[in-house]
């Protein structure tokens, strides 16, 4: 099992909002309609790959169902974000270079099929509450280009042979071993160094894009007292159980 501890908050953040998609809505549109153009975006997909990262978040939750969610990024603009996506770039040697991490479209992750649920998460903070706003994007920048340059802050590549090698059922679940999906460590990392911690009950090395989603649903006691306010956020799910849907 994966050490977590248990929120005591005994109801879910009434600051997270569902805001279900429409019949038909890509991504896209679906955050469009939501206004939020900045914050830590969560998908879930439906391919193999994506159902095995689904299924082996199980670990960081009580009920040990498969997590909602499979990627987490950081987006900037509502149209772009970064992430450290499992799935390689053209070129390989890109991956060293920028120690994982891309620079994502929101438009490849639109199909409902494909990324059937869909996040956006707002985590305040005392040392940086502007984190979030539009007109600060460029202190996100610079903290993304300092963990994107600076492989000794965090090692992302290591992260990405770890969940290949699992999603291609060679090793084991890398939660069990304390290794974190990379695109969740990434973004942990990034709010780590603007003080903000994103999940009080994991360590940060061990970070999933579920514990996220747990932390903005059961930790807002937490975040309440540090006096830096709940989260707030915005949610669709159409897929609650983990499925590989044949496309």
């Amino acid at each position: 099992m994966v050490p977590i501890r248990n929120s005591p908050a005994t109801k879910a953040n009434k600051g997270l909002k569902k805001a279900a998609a429409k019949t038909g809505e890509g991504n896209s549109q679906w955050l469009a309609r939501t206004r939020l153009t900045s914050g830590i975006l969560l998908l879930g997909g439906s391919s193999l790959e994506h159902f095995r990262i689904r299924v082996a978040q199980s670990q960081v939750r009580s009920d040990l169902l498969p997590g909602f969610w499979s990627l987490a990024g950081i987006l900037l603009d509502g149209e772009r974000f970064y992430s450290v996506p499992l799935a390689p770039p053209v070129d390989l040697s890109v991956v060293p270079a920028n120690n994982g991490v891309q620079l994502c479209r929101l438009a490849d992750y639109d199909d409902p099929r494909r990324f059937p649920n869909v996040a956006v998460l707002q985590f305040p903070g005392a040392q940086n509450p502007l984190l979030h706003q539009a007109e600060n994007s460029d202190l996100a920048r610079d903290t993304v280009e300092l963990i994107r340059h600076q492989r000794s802050l965090v090692d992302l590549p290591a992260l990405m042979l770890a969940w290949l090698s699992h999603v291609w059922g060679v090793t084991g679940n890398p939660l069990l071993e304390a290794k974190g999906l990379p695109s969740a460590v990434f973004v942990e990392s990034v709010y780590g160094l603007a003080g903000i911690e994103l999940t009080p009950g994991l360590a940060a090395a061990a970070s999933c894009p579920e514990a996220i989603w747990q932390a903005g649903k059961w930790w807002h006691q937490f975040y309440q007292r540090a006096d830096a306010g709940a989260p707030t956020g915005v949610y669709s799910i159409r897929q609650p159980a983990a499925a590989v849907i044949e496309l």
